[in-house]
């Protein structure tokens, strides 16, 4: 079934791949970007999506598509960040262990899938939880670096519009569907309240450089 909210919302999530990805080619550089949070996205699809193997797999070639560009996009960005682009990454502030947002989301995936025999629905539901947090380790990078281009502006816009669709598209869907998802609902509420402080943090970081600008044309 076509669902409008929901298409926007995957074009907006490629649109911050492509972002992404032009930011690090044209600048040479993963400054301000964290390379946690790149490799908590690429677990994500890659668990979400993993019955793109499954022998018993069928969806339309849109939605097909949609899961293969996302791990394809996850993983090259990771690779430029850890690989070509190494030495401009920011070790010094990139610090959490992702090991303690991985463990205890596939901790809760094991208990609160909706099918705990099925490997596919654990690794389904662990991807939710995750995708949910994975946005924390740029989050703490942004609270401690006074200046963020506009690329990774753009990119973090474009994925708060996508979390937003997703959120409308949940509406829509209860109201035309009367379908409800406690387990998708939940984090999404939880992982737009942390892009909320993401969106606060940006707004104060380019506050500060447009009054530094001031100061020195003063």
């Amino acid at each position: 079934m076509f669902n409008m909210f929901r298409n926007l919302a995957d074009c907006l999530h490629v649109v911050a791949f492509v972002i992404m990805l032009i930011k690090l080619y044209r600048t040479k550089s993963c400054a301000g970007i964290s390379g946690k949070t790149q490799i908590l996205f690429a677990i994500v699809f890659t668990m979400r999506y993993a019955d793109l193997l499954s022998p018993n797999h069928y969806h339309s070639y849109y939605v097909s598509s949609m899961k293969i560009i996302f791990i394809v996009f996850s993983y090259a960005i990771v690779y430029m960040i850890y690989g070509p682009y190494k030495k401009t990454y920011d070790h010094e502030n990139d610090l959490i262990y992702n090991e303690f947002l991985v463990v205890p989301c596939f901790v809760l995936a094991l208990f609160l899938a909706a099918d705990r025999n099925n490997p596919l629905e654990i690794m389904w539901t662990f991807s939710i939880f995750l995708e949910a947090i994975a946005i924390i380790p740029q989050l703490e990078l942004l609270c401690k670096i006074n200046f963020i281009d506009n690329y990774t502006v753009c990119y973090l816009l474009s994925l708060g519009l996508y979390r937003a669709m997703y959120i409308i598209n949940w509406i829509y869907r209860y109201s035309y569907e009367e379908h409800l998802d406690s387990i998708a609902i939940f984090s999404g509420f939880v992982q737009t309240t942390l892009f909320a402080l993401v969106f606060v943090r940006l707004f104060s970081l380019k506050r500060r450089e447009s009054r530094t600008m001031i100061n020195v044309v003063i």
